[in-house]
C-alpha cells in the first residue's frame, strides 16, 4: 500500500514539474522575443541617428545632394502611390469583368426562361382549354379540375418568380457595374494626377542632376573625387557597424531555412538585366576598387531577396540613393542600391525571391541600374559566385 501511494506521489511529482518546466521556457522564449524586439528598436533609433547625422549639410555640394534625396524619396512615395493605384485598377477591372460575365449568363438565362415561359404558356392554355372542356363534358370529379388548374397556377408561378429573381439581378449587376465604372473613372483620374506629379517630380530630379553635374566639374583633381568616393563607403561602413553592433544575433530566424553559406552558387539574381562584372575592379578613380556589381535593367524591373533574411536598412543613402541591406545571418548580408522605390521597412521578415523594390537611378545616377553587394563579416565577397541563375519577371 505504502509502494502504490509513493507511486502516486512519485508520478504527481513529475507531472508538476514537467509543467512547471514548460512554463519556464514559455516564459524564457517570451522574454527572449521581447528581448529581440527591444534591441530591433534601438536599431532603428541607432539607425534614425545616424541617419540625423549624416544628413547635416557642411557644404553647397552636400546642400544639393540634400535635396536630391528628398526630391528622390518623394519620388519613391509617388510610384508606391502609382503602383497601388494600379493593382486597384486591375482589381475592379477583372471584378467588372466577372460582373460582366455573370450578367451575360442572366440574360441567356433569361431569354431561355422567356421562351420556355411562352412555350409553356401556349401549351398550358391549348391543353388547360381541353382538358377544362373534357373535364366539363366528361362531368368529372371537381376536384380533379381544382388539381389541374392548381398544377398550373404553381408552374407560373415558379416561372414568374425565376424571371423576377433574374430581373432583380440584373438590375443588381447593374448598379454594381454603373458604382464600379465610377470608381475606375475616379482611380483613373487619380493615376493621371499622380503621373503629373511624378514627372514634375522627375523634372526637378534632372534639374538638380545637372547641378550636381556642374559642382562635380569644379573637382578637378583625382584626389578630390577619391575623397567623394571615400566619403560614400565610409557612410557605408558606418551603418554597416551600426547593424552589427547593435543586433548581432536578432536578425536570424531559427527554422527550416537553409544555411545562407550552402547556397553559394545556387541564388537567382536579384533583378533581371545585363551583370556587369565589375567586383574587384578598379573604379574610374584609382586607390578604390568595385566592391559590388551593376545589374544593367529597365527602371522600374522587379528587385527581389536573394534569400531569406530580414531587413536590416531601407533608407537612402548619400551614393547608393534608396538603399535596401537584407541581414541573412552568420555574417552575411546583401546589398541593393539605386532603387527608384523600396517596398519594406527595417525589420521585415523576407523570403527568397520576395519584391523587396524596384530598379532606379537614385543616388544621383545617370542610368538605370541596381547596385548589388555580399558581405560576409562586413567584407565584400565576389556575388557572381553566389548567384548564377536568372528570374524572368
Amino acid at each position: 500500500m505504502n509502494k502504490h501511494i509513493l507511486k502516486i506521489v512519485f508520478i504527481s511529482l513529475c507531472y508538476y514539474l514537467s509543467g512547471s518546466f514548460y512554463f519556464v521556457v514559455a516564459d524564457s522564449f517570451d522574454d527572449d522575443q521581447q528581448q529581440r524586439e527591444q534591441e530591433l528598436q534601438q536599431l532603428k533609433v541607432k539607425i534614425k541617428n545616424l541617419r540625423k547625422e549624416l544628413d547635416e549639410v557642411r557644404s553647397l555640394h552636400d546642400k544639393v545632394r540634400q535635396e536630391l534625396r528628398h526630391t528622390e524619396i518623394n519620388i519613391s512615395k509617388r510610384v508606391k502611390n502609382l503602383n497601388r493605384l494600379k493593382r486597384k485598377l486591375r482589381r475592379q477591372n477583372k471584378r467588372l469583368r466577372q460582373l460582366q460575365k455573370q450578367r451575360r449568363e442572366l440574360k441567356r438565362d433569361l431569354a431561355l426562361q422567356r421562351n420556355l415561359l411562352g412555350q409553356q404558356v401556349r401549351t398550358a392554355y391549348t391543353i388547360g382549354k381541353q382538358e377544362y372542356l373534357k373535364l366539363l363534358l366528361n362531368q368529372e370529379n371537381p376536384n380533379a379540375i381544382g388539381r389541374v388548374l392548381t398544377y398550373y397556377e404553381y408552374f407560373n408561378q415558379a416561372r414568374s418568380e425565376r424571371i423576377d429573381l433574374s430581373n432583380k439581378t440584373l438590375r443588381s449587376l447593374a448598379q454594381i457595374k454603373k458604382r464600379i465604372r465610377q470608381e475606375n473613372k475616379t482611380l483613373t483620374q487619380l493615376k493621371k494626377q499622380q503621373l503629373a506629379e511624378k514627372k514634375k517630380l522627375e523634372a526637378n530630379y534632372q534639374a538638380r542632376a545637372i547641378v550636381i553635374a556642374k559642382l562635380s566639374k569644379e573637382i578637378k583633381t583625382k584626389d578630390s573625387s577619391l575623397q567623394q568616393m571615400l566619403a560614400n563607403e565610409k557612410q557605408l561602413e558606418r551603418v554597416l557597424n551600426v547593424i552589427t553592433e547593435s543586433m548581432p544575433e536578432i536578425l536570424t530566424e531559427p527554422g527550416e531555412h537553409k544555411a545562407f553559406a550552402s547556397l553559394k552558387g545556387k541564388l537567382y539574381w536579384p533583378a533581371l538585366g545585363t551583370v556587369r562584372a565589375l567586383f574587384g575592379k578598379p573604379r574610374k578613380v584609382a586607390k578604390i576598387k568595385w566592391n559590388g556589381v551593376i545589374i544593367k535593367a529597365r527602371r522600374g524591373n522587379n528587385v527581389r531577396a536573394i534569400s531569406h533574411g530580414r531587413v536590416a536598412y531601407a533608407d537612402w543613402l548619400r551614393g547608393y540613393g534608396l538603399l535596401i541591406i537584407i541581414d541573412h545571418g552568420d555574417g552575411y548580408m546583401s546589398l541593393y542600391g539605386h532603387n527608384e522605390d523600396i517596398r519594406k521597412e527595417t525589420g521585415d521578415w523576407v523570403e527568397e525571391g520576395e519584391i523587396i523594390g524596384s530598379v532606379g537611378n537614385t543616388g544621383g545616377q545617370a542610368k538605370t541600374g541596381l547596385y548589388f553587394e555580399i558581405r560576409h563579416n562586413g567584407k565584400p565577397t565576389n556575388p557572381k559566385i553566389w548567384c548564377r541563375k536568372v528570374r524572368r519577371g
